[in-house]
């Protein structure tokens, strides 16, 4: 399965010569302003989110207001790894926040933030001694105009629990949309991760959040196999070394750069800036997640609900190959070396 997508990925980007892969679909508009809270830690896949959303900031279409991480890991080097992402891309100086709490389940030491944050350039501290996640979403969502700011969640949901019962009128006010990856639609065969890893604030987060939720499950990144295009960018990019240091759990093996691996968050993160394009999406409303008492999650039909969760419409390659340009795409703001 994972082979024969690279190989059609590696002949849709041929084909365009990398460019129609990473062109948006519609006209241009304002940037989005996103907000990314992410759990860097234990899969690599956050760090090609972030690698997308700054290749797509870099084309005008979104602006990162902040990043802040939902998932203290054991090498306490979350907010390192983030602010190596944000510095090579040129953009050293996005707030970064952190969560103090650990997750109640899942507990991970990773295999490439400490990597990032030994190889590269970066200004952040350990994540016990960064600025709180809290205080960074209130500071970052009062200087933003009234219903500007979407949220991508790509981890833990305990930011934004905490977020939401500290401070509902500030939610309310300034958040347009949240975009989340986690559970499994319409209905999931077990927990899924970013639910599983703290139960409680998911269930804050799916009940009580007051605005537009759209859900992306994990069946959808579940088919999309990026990552191998990496070994075309130079040695020194800090996204092909996550992936080249970031190996199943247990196992240990292979990297993730060497077969490619599901895109569960860089689709989160492109559907967050370029949203619902008819082409790659089916967007289901008409209903609600629900959670069950053991952690699964469940659409259930309901009327008047601002929720909302996506499928991929046609050929899983094609939304691929669109993922894969845009973590290959060189930094248009940072001097950095190109050659291996």
């Amino acid at each position: 399965m994972a082979a024969a997508t690279a190989g059609r990925l590696a002949m849709l980007i041929f084909a365009c010569g990398g460019l129609c892969a990473v062109a948006p679909a519609g006209p241009a508009a304002a940037p989005v302003a996103v907000i990314l809270d992410t759990d860097m830690s234990g899969d690599c896949d956050d760090v090609g989110a972030l690698a997308v959303l700054h290749a797509l900031a870099d084309r005008g279409e979104c602006r990162i207001l902040a990043v802040v991480t939902n998932r203290r890991d054991l090498t306490n080097a979350s907010a390192a790894a983030v602010d190596v992402i944000n510095t090579y891309y040129g953009r050293g100086d996005i707030p970064i926040g952190t969560d103090k709490q650990a997750p109640t389940a899942l507990r991970r030491r990773s295999t490439f933030t400490t990597v990032l944050r030994d190889e590269f350039p970066h200004h952040a501290g350990p994540d016990d001694a960064m600025p709180d996640a809290l205080k960074v979403y209130r500071e970052t969502l009062q200087a933003q105009p009234d219903g500007s700011v979407t949220i991508c969640s790509i981890g833990s949901f305990s930011n934004l629990a905490a977020l939401w019962r500290a401070a509902p009128d500030l939610v309310r006010q300034k958040v347009h949309r949240l975009v989340v990856m986690a559970g499994e639609f319409p209905v999931s065969s077990k927990p899924e991760t970013n639910i599983a890893t703290h139960p409680e604030p998911a269930r804050i987060v799916v009940a009580e959040w007051p605005g537009e939720i759209i859900w992306q499950g994990d069946e959808v990144g579940r088919v999309l196999i990026t990552g191998a295009g990496l070994k075309s960018v130079a040695k020194h990019n800090p996204v092909r070394r996550a992936f080249e240091t970031r190996y199943q759990f247990l196992s240990h093996g292979p990297a993730a750069i060497e077969k490619g691996k599901p895109s569960y968050d860089q689709a989160a993160a492109l559907y967050t800036v370029r949203g619902s394009e008819k082409e790659f999406w089916t967007l289901v409303r008409g209903g609600r997640v629900e959670l069950a008492a053991d952690g699964n999650s469940n659409w259930v039909e309901t009327d008047g609900s601002a929720q909302a969760y996506v499928k991929i419409a046609g050929d899983p390659a094609r939304l691929a190959a669109v993922i894969e340009a845009l973590m290959v795409a060189p930094p248009k703001l940072a001097r950095v070396r190109h050659e291996d």
